[in-house]
């Protein structure tokens, strides 16, 4: 499953449903987050309270599309299952329910 495929962009390109999926490798998951459109600093501030919160590894990566090498998206990769957490804090964030997508 690669989820890149599916992402669902406007006009300007920016993607309107942040997703939420996991991927496993053996017995490790990290979990991922793409779509959440706010600058850099912010998102950097939220990685930093959901790791500490939740006692694990995270980062922001750009990632490339498909078959495009001028479009990246950004993605938070959070080591572990921690797709319900992720879905309440974004929750709690004042985003939508509808626009989260796991």
């Amino acid at each position: 499953m690669n989820p890149f495929e599916e992402i669902q962009t406007n006009e300007n390109n920016e993607i309107k449903l942040i997703k939420i999926w996991i991927e496993t490798s053996g017995r490790k998951k990290n979990t991922y987050i793409s779509g959440w459109n706010i600058p850099d600093l912010e998102l950097k501030e939220h990685i930093k309270v959901i790791k500490k919160k939740n006692g694990c590894n995270g980062t922001l990566k750009e990632i490339n599309l498909v078959n495009d090498k001028t479009v990246f998206i950004k993605v938070i990769q959070l080591q572990g299952d921690h797709i319900d957490y992720m879905k309440e804090y974004l929750l709690s964030q004042n985003i939508e329910s509808s626009l989260i997508n796991i």
